[in-house]
């Protein structure tokens, strides 16, 4: 079937493709901050916030995106998907200014002026994830579709990676508030030029229609691969999405690394995103989709048993990070490619959005049962097993893999695994 990319000159479509890819580089900093660095984790300790709150920000995006991606469809099919991106890059900027703004405000208020900031942030979210599926479906031949996906984060983490490795080498032990602060600042504002790279792509006119969520939402219900597969990528999240912020949280506050040692660590975080987004399209061609699901289904759960058995080292805990960022950058992709296979026609945003809410309700339970784990003393501070004293954080990273395992089950729920399906139903 013809799509709009088919009428587009090669030239057109590079074009598009080189400001969709813009857009990323001036919005990776905002995104990986608040998910893959030490930055957030460090300004919310300057500010003496504690474990639980701390944890419970890295919640906070996928709570929000649970309520509001499948409305938020509507919106993008109401006002236009380059509107929508509008609305998400300027709410993005101001939330991350308003971060950057809490030192001023009295002291008791400033680590919940961040609260609010990671809020707002996320309400900018659902916006971008919801139009910017849209219009990758516009500009994107099926066939290109991994190979932009994986050139995409490899080309937008290999730059923040840099970025924020050299900001852990300049930082030192005990950064000034003021450092962050800058930092998050000029973040923020990066945002403005997501929404500049965005606007030179040249979609469809949007006529402005009476959108039938119900309508759409059930389509995307009765197409049972989604279905399945939606399902499947939230009880992954649940498992671990959690591992990687509960990681750098343990080498801050478990292990009582400096800030410096945190920040470099998930800068070797950030290299094995970039690695694995570098591999993803050539894994794909060598493997199939089949093998790497199965294989990163494997990885979710070794790493966090590993964190859990193993002796903690600088460099080891450097390589779980590395592997952890690596495989959640494969599933990322994989997630991706998946949902523009699946979607039926003309039901892409929703489609979009219906997936993506499952993987948020699994992400946002995950890591809020985590932060009330760390919080609420339901488990002890440590105990021995066998001769070795194990932590809390080890404990918790225990459940993630024994939460992986579990997930096994709805193996078959992957078209990849069962590519031919028999529906059928016999009241």
């Amino acid at each position: 079937m013809s799509t709009y990319a088919d009428h587009l000159a090669d030239p057109v479509r590079k074009r598009f493709r080189l400001c969709a890819y813009a857009s990323t580089w001036f919005g990776c900093f905002a995104d990986v901050m608040l998910e893959s660095t030490a930055v957030i984790i460090l300004y919310f300790s300057a500010l003496g916030a504690g474990n639980t709150l701390i944890m419970f920000s890295t919640g906070i995006p996928g709570l929000v995106s649970l309520f509001l991606l499948i409305p938020v469809s509507g919106l993008v099919d109401r006002i236009g998907a380059k509107k929508t991106v509008s609305l998400s890059c300027l709410l993005a900027c101001f939330s991350y200014l308003l971060m950057a703004s809490a030192p001023f405000w009295r002291t008791e208020f400033d680590q919940y002026v961040v609260l609010a900031g990671c809020l707002l942030f996320c309400l900018s979210k659902p916006l971008w994830t919801a139009s910017w599926f849209p219009i990758l479906g516009y500009i994107l031949r099926p066939a290109e579709r991994s190979e932009f996906f994986g050139f995409m984060r490899f080309s937008y983490y290999i730059l923040s990676g840099t970025v924020f490795f050299l900001l852990g080498l300049f930082m030192g032990k005990n950064p000034p508030v003021r450092l962050l602060q800058a930092v998050i600042a000029l973040t923020g504002l990066c945002m403005l030029g997501r929404m500049f790279f965005i606007s030179k792509i040249r979609i469809p006119e949007h006529r402005s229609r009476n959108y039938d969520i119900g309508k759409a939402f059930g389509v995307s219900v009765r197409n049972a691969p989604l279905a399945g597969f939606a399902v499947y990528i939230g009880a992954l999240s649940l498992a671990f999405a959690s591992v990687i912020p509960l990681t750098l949280l343990y080498l801050k506050n478990g292990l009582h690394y400096g800030a410096d040692t945190v920040q470099i660590l998930s800068s070797a975080g950030i290299g094995g995103c970039i690695c694995g987004y570098f591999l993803y399209g050539r894994m794909v061609r060598k493997f199939g989709m089949k093998a790497l699901q199965l294989l990163i289904h494997g990885a979710f759960i070794v790493i966090p048993l590993g964190l859990f058995v193993c002796k903690p080292s600088v460099v080891l805990m450097g390589v779980f990070l590395f592997a952890a960022n690596f495989s959640f950058a494969c599933f990322g992709c994989a997630v991706s490619s998946e949902i523009l296979a699946l979607a039926r026609p003309g039901n892409l945003t929703m489609a979009n959005a219906f997936s993506q809410t499952y993987q948020m309700i699994g992400t946002a339970s995950g890591r809020l049962v985590v932060s009330f784990l760390l919080g609420s003393g339901v488990l002890s501070s440590s105990w021995r097993f066998w001769s070795v004293e194990v932590s809390l954080f080890q404990t918790i990273f225990l459940f993630c893999s024994g939460t992986a395992l579990f997930s096994l089950t709805l193996v078959f729920c992957l078209p990849s695994v069962v590519p031919r399906h028999e529906d059928y139903y016999d009241p």
